[in-house]
């Protein structure tokens, strides 16, 4: 994230406000944000903040990614089946 942008430290504002919010009720928190600008990075900015344990945090975020990979895979495997 460019730090120079004052957008992007808006952005990070609003999320780690989230963040603070939702700590309050969770052991761990981890937000990840994209949204479109228009000629910064490709069109995209992204902000992310967490909260909490790291290990749990990216544990949890890294069984998810796994999770999504492998539906994703299976929906190719029964539209296979189906053809």
């Amino acid at each position: 994230m460019n730090d120079e942008n004052p957008q992007n430290e808006e952005d990070l504002k609003l999320v780690h406000q989230h963040v603070d919010a939702l700590g309050e009720h969770f052991d761990t928190v981890q937000i990840f944000c994209t949204r479109h600008a228009e000629g910064e990075r490709g069109g995209t900015v992204n902000v992310h903040a967490g909260a909490g344990n790291w290990f749990a945090r990216r544990g949890h975020v890294h069984q998810w990614c796994i999770q999504k990979d492998e539906q994703a895979r299976a929906e190719v495997r029964d539209e296979e089946e189906e053809s």
